[in-house]
């Protein structure tokens, strides 16, 4: 008798636990996003996103809203469903705080584990070279906070790490300046860094969401980007609009495999 109850408890243990493990004993592995690993195909996943920045992604008080608090209800409009997981940091380089220690922060390289891969997302947005490309000296001939070389070997690393993660990716350009205080060698600087992303983007074939030409591009009753900008450098709310809009076409873009 007692065999028997013993034998009937092996069972009813078993028969809870075989479902839980793959055809070859393996444990099934359920994605924190929902969907089928590798892909977007499954119509009922949640996309995880982390957008990756400095200060023009990261939460503002005078924005109602920025881009990555915008996308998941643009998203839903497409029938995508999404989670945004903000990342951005003010005052951020690509870098480390060792790299340039001027702003007192965590930057991109120091914070890209613990901020994107731990994550395990399956798309990031990463917005960097603002603070890269600035020249405190303020002087022409002046040198920027990250060398242009040095940044595009931190947005190497990114890149290729997400890769290895099969992590779907769209690179930002920094979006143009414009204030009395910031002459224009400024932004000449600036734009270096943006071709750099461009040149990463083909290299690498992620996807681009190209906001210095996007911005330098607007006129709209007259009216150019400076319009969009609060302080000269940070967007306003229609300016987050404009930047989550152009995101959503790249992200539309990746579903369908383009990238």
């Amino acid at each position: 008798m007692k065999k028997t109850g013993l034998y009937i408890l092996f069972v009813l243990i078993a028969v809870i636990i075989i479902p839980l493990r793959g055809a070859k004993g393996e444990v099934v592995e359920s994605s924190l996003s929902g969907q089928k690993k590798g892909g977007f195909e499954n119509d009922t996943a949640v996309l995880k996103i982390v957008a990756f920045g400095n200060s023009i992604t990261a939460v503002r008080s005078n924005v109602q809203q920025v881009f990555a608090q915008r996308l998941p209800a643009l998203l839903k409009n497409r029938g995508i469903n999404a989670v945004v997981i903000n990342s951005g940091m003010g005052g951020s380089h690509s870098g480390r705080l060792m790299d340039n220690d001027r702003i007192q922060v965590k930057h991109g390289l120091d914070r890209f584990i613990p901020d994107v891969l731990n994550h395990k997302p399956n798309l990031v947005i990463i917005g960097f070279g603002h603070n890269d490309a600035y020249i405190d000296s303020n002087r022409l001939d002046g040198k920027s906070r990250i060398p242009l070389e040095d940044y595009r070997s931190n947005l190497i690393y990114m890149i290729t790490e997400l890769q290895k993660t099969k992590s779907k990716i769209i690179l930002v350009t920094p979006s143009p300046i414009a204030r009395l205080q910031r002459p224009s060698f400024q932004n000449i600087r600036l734009s270096k860094y943006a071709e750099v992303v461009r040149s990463l983007a083909v290299e690498y074939q992620v996807g681009l969401a190209d906001n210095n030409k996007l911005f330098l591009e607007y006129n709209k009753n007259g009216k150019r980007y400076e319009s969009l900008l609060t302080d000269g450098v940070h967007p306003d709310d229609d300016g987050h609009q404009m930047i989550a809009e152009n995101l959503v076409i790249e992200i539309v873009k990746i579903i369908e495999n383009k990238y």
